[in-house]
């Protein structure tokens, strides 16, 4: 089966991936919903509900306060190395992810569409004002919540539970599939939508693969899937 996914991908000649925790627990960053995920803990239940976070937001930085670190110092693993790799050997790859994190930038691809936001920029929820959240790393840790000059809180530009989806980059995720001549869904269970809808907007004769631990909702449409180990997938495939 890694031989025939690896001949799906040198046929190809546009990509669109679309990658969710799967990929990044190989990291050591903790996905959400396993039975050691973030909302495994009852007091991480509402640290991504916007309404929570206008209303007290200490819910979110506590969390944050161990959670940034993790994010900030894991790397880009194998699977990650592998997507930029096949974009230098000249593929056309338009990757599209479900992750907060940066590892695909870090590894080298790019287009990358964040369509649930990312933590690498904080906006002031008063004015507007835009940062890095890392010169807001060293507030966070000692347990403080960073504001603004205006005195507006800084919201990390994650898109949370009551916030819609960031439209552009929505859009250009949406526009990449229905370009594309294979999808690849990688670490998703499909479960969260309207992401694990996107898939959906392949055109009807494109081939869709999905390398995921755990089975899938559209596991019956695909045309190939792995229930395997993503990295060590990723890197046959590339080697």
């Amino acid at each position: 089966m890694i031989q025939q996914l690896a001949e799906m991908i040198s046929g190809a000649e546009s990509i669109a991936v679309l990658t969710g925790a799967g990929i990044s627990t190989a990291s050591g960053i903790p996905d959400f919903r396993s039975a050691r995920g973030v909302y495994s803990d009852a007091n991480n239940v509402n640290v991504f509900d916007l309404e929570a976070f206008n209303r007290d937001p200490s819910i979110f930085y506590t969390f944050a306060r161990a959670f940034y670190p993790k994010v900030r110092d894991a790397q880009s693993n194998a699977a990650h190395r592998a997507l930029a790799e096949w974009q230098r050997r000249g593929k056309d790859i338009t990757v599209i992810t479900q992750n907060i994190d940066d590892y695909h930038q870090r590894a080298g691809s790019d287009p990358v569409y964040t369509v649930h936001g990312n933590y690498i920029r904080s906006t002031c929820q008063r004015c507007g004002e835009k940062v890095a959240t890392a010169t807001l790393f060293p507030l966070i840790e000692q347990g403080g919540i960073p504001h603004c000059e205006c005195g507006g809180v800084f919201k990390p530009d994650i898109t949370f539970f009551g916030e819609g989806l960031p439209e552009s980059d929505w859009d250009a995720s949406v526009n990449a599939i229905h370009a594309a001549d294979l999808v690849l869904v990688l670490g998703t269970s499909l479960a969260v939508y309207p992401a694990a809808s996107l898939p959906g907007y392949r055109r009807w004769n494109v081939p869709l693969a999905i390398i995921n631990r755990t089975a899938t909702p559209l596991d019956h449409e695909a045309d190939l899937v792995l229930h395997d180990d993503l990295c060590l997938v990723m890197e046959a495939i590339t080697t």
